[in-house]
């Protein structure tokens, strides 16, 4: 059984973003037993020693890596170690490899001081930078720099990355055509393309002059002038000058029209849109029919009994008044002609005249606030009563929004502005650095919990060893104790502090917890349980005795 090669750090980036150069080695499907090369289709690992052999055999010295080292299938770069000493843990890297199992440090080794996440030595940003293993080489300060390949909604720029300058408009480094040109993200890195800068980059599009076409959003520039890749933005009233439109062949099916996006000239209901979404003929072409959906009659149907709006019927001209009202009937007193009034089916007070009567509101200044429909306007032009009517996005011009939406990050950024993250387009959770997202690097250390949503910090003071949460950025204390609690006293600080979940655990003078002291446990008695007592030359806090001539 053959097993595919997940253990390089190249081949990671190679298969999100395929921008890294690769030895034809780095990329095979590793050694299950050892064997390598022509005739077995198979490469070496640190595991067995990344050189294979003239005779097909992966290992570690010059007979492996000298004269004959097949390069398809194995580092013939690799330094051999001394035969009567083979590499143990600490030793310098014979193959590239660092930290993991075999414990290989970078810092002589011929491929570079640094050690990468990864476990991989070299000397570009994605080893030295961001994640670098201290313990096993040389690290460089954290910067702006990629250091795993992404770009952009993160804040990370390509420059200098090691995977290639440019940012491209799906947020991965590269030097390629498809992360220099179209869609590239300047602000990120390089570009070589014209047309890069028009590109949006915050979904908003059409009316200040940028395209949707190959936006992380979605290629299609909507009537309202967001980028999106539904029927909503691709459709009916889809921009074709900022972006891809599909083919305007999208006739009903069912019968409904407008909001859906669907049309209904050609359909076997008729080609008139009405008011309330339905396609069809006679009733449905007169007042209050969607031009923009159908074709629609002059308006001429004066309502002769009192009831207008629904049944198509207007009430300008009707000897009843010539308001329409919210419930559908014609007059002209402050109930037909205010709040409510359609002014799509007869004369309103100027107020009321603003009020959205066919269920759409924003850019064609109409309010949803009185009207039948809801009282938010939505982001994409739609009156309603929903949360993606009333929440992020919501326009308040045009209608009442959550108390929250108007806070909500839409540009990804978060934190020092004033922004949160909960309920954005681009993740929960505030990283560190100021901007949303929903991975471990912006959930987890540093996740700043006023301004959203963060899964790997304690809330209810356990941590470590109980629940893997840290203390970090808790507002609990900074130390996570050795039972799992969060804390800034020395008990958690102290003995047993949980390094990999806490920021401020004690180096020095640590008090002790269970009485044990001196130089070989690195314990004192003073500021914890046993505070005041003597340590005694066996190592133990008390009294009398352990304070004595002698002790």
């Amino acid at each position: 059984m053959k097993f595919t090669v997940f253990w390089l750090l190249p081949a990671l980036v190679a298969a999100q973003s395929s921008t890294a150069t690769l030895s034809p080695w780095q990329t095979g499907e590793v050694t299950p037993d050892g064997t390598c090369g022509k005739g077995t289709g198979f490469v070496c690992s640190p595991t067995w020693g990344a050189c294979c052999s003239k005779d097909g055999i992966c290992g570690r010295s010059s007979k492996y890596c000298g004269e004959g080292c097949q390069r398809s299938a194995g580092n013939c770069n690799a330094a051999a170690p001394p035969p009567e000493t083979p590499p143990g843990p600490g030793s310098v890297s014979p193959d590239g490899s660092c930290g993991g199992t075999n414990k290989f440090i970078c810092g002589g080794s011929p491929f570079g001081d640094c050690c990468s996440e990864q476990g991989w030595c070299g000397t570009s940003t994605a080893h030295c930078g961001n994640k670098c293993l201290p313990d096993f080489g040389t690290c460089g300060p954290p910067s702006n720099i990629s250091f795993d390949g992404q770009c952009g909604a993160n804040g990370k720029t390509c420059l200098d990355s090691g995977y290639g300058d440019c940012c491209s408009g799906s947020g991965w480094c590269g030097k390629e055509a498809d992360h220099c040109g179209a869609g590239c993200q300047n602000g990120f890195g390089t570009c070589t393309g014209g047309d890069s800068g028009n590109v949006s980059t915050d979904g908003s599009c059409g009316k200040n002059g940028k395209t949707c076409k190959d936006s992380a959003f979605g290629d299609c520039c909507s009537e309202q002038g967001y980028c999106g890749k539904t029927d909503e933005f691709c459709a009916a009233g889809c921009q074709s000058k900022f972006g891809a439109c599909d083919d305007e062949t999208d006739v009903s099916t069912d019968g409904f029209c407008g909001k859906n996006g669907k049309v209904c000239k050609g359909s076997k209901y008729g080609d008139c849109c009405s008011a309330e979404g339905y396609c069809g003929k006679d009733g449905h072409c007169g007042a209050g029919c969607q031009p923009k959906f159908g074709t629609c009659a002059a308006e001429t149907n004066i309502s002769t009994d009192g009831f207008c709006g629904k049944n198509g019927k207007v009430c300008k001209g009707s000897t009843y008044g010539d308001c329409c009202s919210a419930q559908g009937y014609c007059g002209k007193e402050t109930g037909h002609c205010d709040a409510g009034c359609q002014s799509a089916f007869g004369t309103c007070n100027s107020a009321a005249g603003n009020i959205s009567t066919d269920g759409q509101c924003g850019k064609n200044g109409k309010t949803c606030k009185g009207s039948t429909f809801g009282d938010c306007c939505s982001p994409q032009g739609w009156c309603g009563k929903e949360k993606n009517h009333c929440g992020t996005g919501c326009q308040s011009g045009f209608g009442t929004c959550d108390a929250s939406a108007s806070n909500v990050s839409t540009d990804g950024s978060c934190g020092k502005n004033g922004k949160i993250c909960k309920g954005s387009q681009w993740g929960d959770c505030c990283s560190k650095n100021g901007y949303c997202g929903k991975g471990d690097g912006y959930c987890r250390d540093g996740c700043q919990t006023a301004y959203g949503l963060c899964t790997g910090i304690s809330t209810d003071a356990e941590c470590g060893s109980r629940n893997g949460k840290t203390c970090v950025g808790s507002g609990l204390g900074n130390c996570c104790s050795a039972n799992g609690f969060c804390g800034s006293t020395s008990t958690h600080c102290g003995q047993g502090c949980q390094k990999g979940s806490s920021s401020a655990c004690l180096t020095k003078n640590i008090p002790t917890l269970d009485g044990s002291c001196g130089s070989k446990v690195g314990l004192t008695c003073a500021g914890g349980p046993f505070n005041g007592q003597c340590c005694s030359v066996a190592g133990y806090c008390g009294t009398s005795t352990h304070c004595g001539s002698g002790w």
